[in-house]
């Protein structure tokens, strides 16, 4: 059974509301095997990063590390990919919100892994 997942950061900071949209997402969503991405929103910092969260779903019976993993960014036909490690692992059939930002820094040319979608 999956189960969703708030880092203690995330726990401790996120809006009732977005909690809330969170919890409604993961609970209409179902999935095969394998690991799976549900955009959730995005912003734009300061700095002009594009800062992406997502739901990430591990629907695997092994916990799940990401080092040095590509993921696309695929927004109106334009795709941005990045470089990303996460600093924890997800555990096996888990669900946790993540924000992935893809910037100039972390931008690279090695064929995505995974890919994200954006939808409104």
């Amino acid at each position: 059974m999956q189960t969703l997942f708030f880092q203690p950061a995330w726990d401790q900071t996120i809006a009732p509301a977005d909690r809330e949209k969170i919890t409604h997402l993961f609970q209409s969503l179902h999935f095969k095997d394998g690991i799976h991405f549900s955009f959730l929103w995005e912003a734009v910092n300061y700095k002009e990063e594009r800062l992406v969260t997502v739901l990430l779903h591990n629907v695997e019976d092994t916990p799940l590390k990401l080092a040095n993993i590509a993921i696309d960014y695929l927004k109106d036909k334009q795709a941005m990919t990045g470089l990303f490690t996460l600093p924890l692992q997800v555990p096996e059939r888990t669900t946790m919100p993540w924000t992935f930002i893809f910037s100039s820094d972390n931008q690279t040319d090695q064929l995505p892994a995974y890919t994200i979608v954006y939808n409104e």
